[in-house]
């Protein structure tokens, strides 16, 4: 490792990174919120249009799962009937994916869950998971002094909702602080910031349906890749029945609405199902976290 282009030992260099490690810890001990304080009218504006945004991001998360419920649905009705299920053994189309059998036998793919880490100390009231999700995006100071006011479930929750929905920025964190409940603040007994023209039951309607929605993002943003995999799985599958002529031509006869809405789903390029399953561009970045 090299200092002002000096070679440095190995321990010399393990230092330079300790003591800048240290610095960085000292500086958001130091950060604090801007003295100005948000008003009304502002805290309104952007509740609404954040609450908008996260509903319309919400929604597409959710394309590929209605899709791929579409094609569930459908292929769960035609087995019902023993003279398709007959026609898919006699056409070699009966095998199917694994993951498209279990959800037209109504079981739920089996999920797993990763163990919870052990809770490590925080650096300056951050969590230090929280450091990591953020040092590699453009974060104003002033993001981590919203933060540290949050407990530490919060502040990695926070963190999470910024980089999905590309809002790693002072007044996202700020809207996110305001809007968190008492009880997961560091300080619950700090009385809660007043707003002109917003009263303290709208105050803590706005704080149920803004966690509300988050929460239903996250989740969705969090299985979407998932849901986008299992249907180019299912599309797949589907490619097969409808390349089948016999197939076709009982549907045709026998279920056209079944057929109508199957076929829907192919009329979709098939690229946007790859596009949804990959993870979309994280907007601004950086090697290393701003201070």
């Amino acid at each position: 490792m090299k200092a002002r282009g000096k070679s440095l030992g190995l321990e010399a260099a393990y230092q330079v990174l300790q003591n800048s490690s240290i610095r960085h810890a000292a500086l958001v001990e130091k950060m604090y919120e801007p003295a100005r304080l948000f008003t009304g009218p502002w805290l309104c504006r952007t509740y609404v249009a954040e609450s908008e945004r996260t509903r319309r991001l919400t929604a597409e998360a959710r394309i590929p799962r209605d899709r791929l419920e579409i094609i569930v649905q459908a292929i769960r009705h035609l087995l019902k009937h023993e003279l398709f299920r007959r026609l898919l053994s006699a056409e070699g189309l009966a095998a199917m994916p694994k993951i498209l059998g279990q959800r037209i036998d109504t079981e739920q793919p089996a999920q797993t869950l990763c163990p919870s880490p052990e809770p490590k100390p925080l650096i300056g009231g951050i969590l230090p998971e929280v450091l990591d999700l953020l040092q590699d995006w453009y974060v104003p100071p002033q993001v981590f002094a919203s933060l540290r006011r949050m407990l530490p479930d919060r502040q990695l929750k926070a963190a999470r909702l910024m980089i999905a929905l590309n809002r790693a920025n002072f007044h996202y964190a700020q809207l996110l602080s305001t809007l968190t409940p008492a009880s997961q603040l560091t300080d619950p007994s700090r009385p809660k910031r007043k707003f002109a023209g917003v009263t303290a039951e709208q105050l803590a309607a706005m704080e149920i349906e803004f966690d509300a929605l988050n929460d239903e993002f996250l989740h969705c943003a969090g299985l979407c890749g998932m849901w986008a995999l299992e249907l180019m799985a299912a599309r797949s599958y589907l490619d097969r029945l409808m390349e089948n002529a016999r197939v076709v031509r009982y549907l045709a006869q026998n279920f056209p609405e079944q057929l109508a809405r199957l076929q829907t789903i192919l009329d979709i390029p098939m690229g946007r199902e790859a596009a949804l399953a990959r993870p979309k561009g994280s907007g601004r970045r950086r090697k290393h976290l701003v201070f």
